[in-house]
């Protein structure tokens, strides 16, 4: 993940995509697939642009979390999955979300996204500020997050890079359960690129 609450960047750097990458990889893995793809328009809300990396990591704390974890639906005690990207091209900050949402919690999800933006933007949540689809296939949604990264490895990875403008705060960020960490306790081997290819599996990512 990227670094400090005030540091300013202007990409997404060579490892917090390479984590992100992976991420998606491992959340399959441990039968937690990516499913729900979430847009939040911060430049439509009250949050100030040097607030809203802030603003979303507190919904998914203190409110996306303790849903998913309370909620009596959640029968297989589903931990929170998911992955996220800032960008701030053409002046509009927003982050993209890929995240597991269990069957049978998905309608209800898409309703509290936009309470969840509300309470800790503290705005009225108008038509466009959230959008939400189920993702279908996730290797295309994941080049799609990630075409803000350092053009040098974008082309390298077949990511077609374009400026994603200034973002203050952590610019990309993973659950828990997806991070670095929890690859190595669940002796996941991530694939290494050489000479303009993936090898073994990670070409088919």
């Amino acid at each position: 993940m990227n670094g400090g609450s005030k540091r300013s960047t202007a990409q997404i750097g060579r490892k917090p995509a390479a984590n992100i990458h992976h991420a998606t990889r491992l959340a399959d893995k441990i039968g937690c697939p990516l499913n729900q793809f979430i847009t939040i328009n911060y430049s439509k809300t009250d949050c100030r642009d040097d607030q809203a990396t802030a603003s979303f990591r507190l919904l998914l704390s203190s409110w996306f979390a303790r849903w998913l974890r309370r909620h009596p639906k959640n029968t297989r005690a589903c931990q929170p999955t998911y992955v996220y990207a800032f960008e701030a091209a053409g002046g509009q900050i927003a982050v993209h979300w890929l995240v597991h949402i269990p069957r049978g919690l998905i309608r209800e999800f898409w309703r509290k996204v936009s309470e969840w933006v509300q309470i800790t933007t503290g705005s009225v949540v108008n038509s466009g500020t959230v959008k939400h689809r189920r993702i279908n296939k996730i290797v295309g949604l994941k080049r799609y997050i990630l075409k803000g990264m350092d053009p040098h490895f974008a082309r390298a990875w077949k990511i077609r890079p374009s400026a994603q403008g200034v973002i203050i705060g952590r610019r990309s960020g993973f659950s828990r359960n997806l991070g670095p960490t929890a690859r190595q306790a669940l002796s996941y081997k991530p694939k290494r690129f050489y000479a303009g290819t993936w090898t073994n599996a990670e070409n088919r990512a």
